[in-house]
This record gives structure tokens, sequence and C-alpha cells, in this order.
């Protein structure tokens, strides 16, 4: 009989006894975790099945709390619409759609601030309205819902809020006009900047279990995140709010990280749903819009402090040549770089005199370096654009876009956004509210969804006329009147607010509506 070896010679049955016991060593082991966590498994579990599904959740941010932000739209019982209730007028103007979308519907969300709600006036002449229309004009076998969902000083955070909640509602296409309103609530970011890039990615996904969020109850501190609450409070609406914005190069990286993050998400979250999303740069008017608050340096010695005060006296004496106050202000600017007021005049100066390529580089400073910034900076510009074109996603480029004429109003651009084509500080006038619904109808058609023909520019053209001639004098009255109260709100004066016209809002009683911001 032939004898088995039973010595470690490389022979197939010992090694093949070797791997079965290995084997079987790990599927020991693997028992062993399963059952380990077996009771952490059925605890989550438990957690999800208890957790409340409705819209009110909100995927965990690691830079603030969104817990008391609620819903956006309220289900009418009686209607079978869904609504924005009357208790949230003071920041969103009334809107509704049906709960039950009908054969042939196509739903678009328009999101983001008082831009998209077409402040200073109002939706009926915002580019949500003017997109719809265009877009009923080109395609006569669709109907077209484009739903309004500015909100007056949303930020980005917020907005994700809205766009968690409005998936729900079975949407066509997503659009996004964000970025101005970043830097306008009160919260602080030392907790982020103190933990790292690895730390903040391992919270994040961690914040997704149930689990984690559970033990986290039980030991995080409310001073860790700012707790947001459901209306936006921004700090200009309390007295001395101007004053609390004060040169702070941390807390505005935290305010840009934050919006980073947030529009990675918002972009994540539409493809991740297979929804169209079509994203705008935010524009704001950079000529007829000084600084909102500037600050000097605190670092400087006294003998460069005595020449900025010289230089400055000398650029601002309007009897003295343009070259000696251009001069003067460059002077003052190679003490104080970062000196948004300094970078403003020379700007202008040079713009007035017809040198755009040299007063552009000190215009864009001036808003970048506001210390109460109202209008989105080059940070927040350049993450609009580089998610976008990471992520394939369609983007008009708004400045661009409004920007066809130079200082003399000659048909060239010159690469800053026309003045005549904003109102105040970042709100397009009605026409620029076309020009930018007239972009977005391309990229509908990029989509399929229409064909924009000479026949349908002159339907919408008739629709826009009638449009307009339905809306009454007294609506232009209160946007002037909403464009003075915005006036005063960014000279930190909320309490001098000019009154609205109480039937702005009819039937509804409430606080005074929120002032114009993005």
């Amino acid at each position: 009989m032939k004898h088995e070896p039973d010595t470690d010679d490389g022979s197939e049955p010992l090694h093949f006894a070797a791997t079965q016991r290995q084997h079987s060593k790990w599927a020991m082991r693997s028992m062993a975790i399963l059952i380990a966590c077996l009771p952490v498994l059925l605890l989550e579990l438990g957690l999800r099945g208890m957790d409340n599904p409705d819209p009110r959740a909100i995927d965990y941010d690691p830079y603030v709390g969104l817990n008391q932000l609620r819903p956006l739209f309220v289900l009418n019982e009686d209607s079978g619409r869904w609504e924005i209730p009357a208790d949230r007028y003071n920041f969103f103007r009334p809107e509704s759609f049906s709960a039950k979308k009908a054969r042939g519907t196509r739903r678009v969300f328009v999101l983001g601030g008082s831009t998209v709600q077409g402040r200073p006036y109002a939706t009926e002449t915002a580019f949500s309205t003017w997109l719809r229309l265009s877009l009923e004009s080109a395609d006569r076998e669709f109907s077209y819902e484009v739903i309004n969902c500015g909100g007056a000083a949303y930020a980005s955070y917020r907005v994700a809020k809205i766009l968690e909640e409005v998936l729900l509602y079975e949407p066509d296409a997503i659009v996004l006009y964000t970025g101005h309103n970043e830097f306008l609530e009160d919260r602080t970011y030392a907790h982020v900047r103190e933990a790292g890039t690895v730390t903040r990615w391992a919270t994040a996904i961690g914040s997704k279990l149930h689990t984690v969020r559970w033990v986290q109850s039980f030991f995080s501190t409310p001073q860790e995140r700012t707790e947001l609450v459901a209306n936006v409070d921004t700090k200009l609406d309390h007295p001395g709010g101007l004053d609390s914005y004060q040169r702070d190069s941390d807390w505005r990286r935290g305010v840009e990280e934050h919006f980073a993050a947030t529009l990675e998400h918002i972009v994540q979250r539409t493809q991740k749903s297979g929804i169209p999303l079509i994203m705008c740069v935010p524009a704001s008017d950079l000529v007829n819009t000084p600084p909102f608050k500037t600050q000097t340096r605190t670092d400087w010695t006294d003998g460069e402090e005595s020449r900025f005060r010289s230089s400055w006296s000398i650029a601002c004496d309007l009897d003295l040549a343009p070259s000696q106050r251009i001069d003067a202000f460059r002077e003052c600017l190679r003490i104080d770089r970062a000196h948004a007021g300094a970078n403003y005049a020379l700007g202008r100066l040079l713009y007035d005199h017809g040198d755009s390529d040299q007063a552009r580089p000190h215009l864009i400073a001036a808003r970048d370096q506001d210390v109460c910034p109202l209008r989105a900076p080059s940070v927040i510009i350049r993450a609009t654009r580089d998610i976008a074109n990471r992520h394939s996603v369609p983007l008009i480029d708004t400045p661009s876009l409004l920007d066809d004429r130079n200082f003399r109003g000659d048909l060239i651009a010159d690469q800053v956004p026309d003045p005549s084509r904003f109102v105040d500080h970042v709100h397009p006038s009605i026409a620029g509210h076309q020009i930018i619904a007239g972009a977005l109808a391309q990229e509908f058609q990029k989509l399929g969804w229409v064909e924009l023909t000479g026949e349908s520019m002159l339907l919408y053209g008739n629709a826009t006329r009638e449009h307009l001639s339905e809306l009454g004098h007294e609506y232009f009255v209160r946007g002037k009147q909403r464009l003075e109260g915005l006036r005063l709100w960014t000279m930190g004066r909320a309490g001098q607010l000019a009154t609205e016209i109480a039937e702005d809002q009819p039937n509804v009683q409430g606080p005074q509506r929120k002032p114009a911001t993005d």
C-alpha cells in the first residue's frame, strides 16, 4: 500500500489541509467580529426605524447645526397643493404646486437667495418667471412649472436644506443661484479649523450613522457648532450690526470652505438623484457700489500711518489732477494693500477715465476686501466655477452675461459687469433678469427640452409685454420702497427700514418683510 506523506514537503494534501485550517481560522474571526458588532448593528437599525423620515431631516453639516430648520412647503389638504405658508412670507414669496404632478408637466425648482426671488421687486419679474414664459413659448407639448424658492438672506447651507426637500417633489431640473449671503449670519468655525482634513472626513462619514449621532447627543456640547435658528438672523438685523464686522481672515476662510463643501454636497445630491442641475455664477456691481465697511491695518508703524493719511488727503482732493490723485491712491495701497476704500476709489477713478484694464483689479479687490462682504468675493466665484467644471455641471457665467458695454456705454465688453444691469450691489435689473432667463433657456434647449426659434422668440416677446402690462404701477412702487429699505439695511440701520406697503402680502399679518439681500 502506498503511504501518503505526512510532513511539510510541499505535497498537495498537506497544503490543502493547511489552507482549510487557515480558512476556518478566518471564518471564526469573522464570526466573532460579526457577533461583537451585532448589538451595534441592531441599535443602528432600531434608531433608523425610530427616526422620522420627514423632510425636516437634513444630511449632517460639519460646520453648523441645522436641526431647527423646517420645510419650506406644507401640504394644503383642501387644494391638494404644496404651498409656502404665510408665516414664511417675511423671507419668501407665495408659491405653490400640485401635490400630484400632472402628466405632461415639467417641473423646475429655482433655488437661492433674493436674487432668485427678484428683489427688490418680486418673483413676477424674476428670471424664473421669464424662464417659464420662454419655455412655454417654445414648447406647446408640455406644461411648465418653474417654482421660485428664493429666500431673502438665504445662504447656501440653508438652500441645501431646501434642495433636500424639493428632491421629494418630482423635479425635472434644478436651477441654483447662490453665493452672496454666506457672510450674513454669525457663526464660528473654530472647531472646524482645529480639526484636520482626515478628522473632518471621518466625522462627516460617521455622522451618517444614527448610532454615532445618538452617542454624540450624550457627549457633545452646544458650543461645538453654531446651531442655526429656524429663521435667518443676520448680523445687520441687530443694532450695531455693521460694527460686528471686523477684519478676520480665519473666519472668512471658514465661511469660504463651508460654501465650497455645501456646493459640492448640492451637486452630488442632484447627480445621485439623476436630476439635471444648472448653476449660475453670482454677479455683483463693481462700479457704483463702494465697500460697505473699510478698516485700516492695525499693525502699521507711526511712520506708515502718517504717510497713509497724508497720501489719502492728497488722493481725495478733487481739485488736483487725476494723475496726482491716482499716484496718491497707489501710495496708500503700497502701505495698506487690503484697504477696500482705497482700492475702490482708485478703481473708480481709473474706470471713469476709460482705463478699464487697470481699474478692474482694484474694483474686484474693493469687493473682496470689503470688511462687510455683502457681495460674493472671488474665492466663492472661483469655487462655483471649479465645482461646476469638475462635475460637468452647466454653468451660467452671469458676470460675463451682464457685461456688454464699456464705461462710455459702447457695445464693447470690458470684463466689468455693466452697472446699468443692477439696481443695487447684487440685484440685477428686470432687464438683467430677462438676460439670465435667456441664457437658462438655451441650456434647457441643450437638454433637448425645447427648440428656440424665431417663432418662439416672437411668442415670448408678446408674452413678456402682456405680463408686464398686468403688473400695475403699485408693483414697481413697492420695489422702490424695498430698495430704499435695503440701502438703509446695508448701512447698518436696520431699525430705520422704509415702511413697506401692507397690501404687499394680502391677508397676512406678521413682522416686516426681510430687507432684500441676495
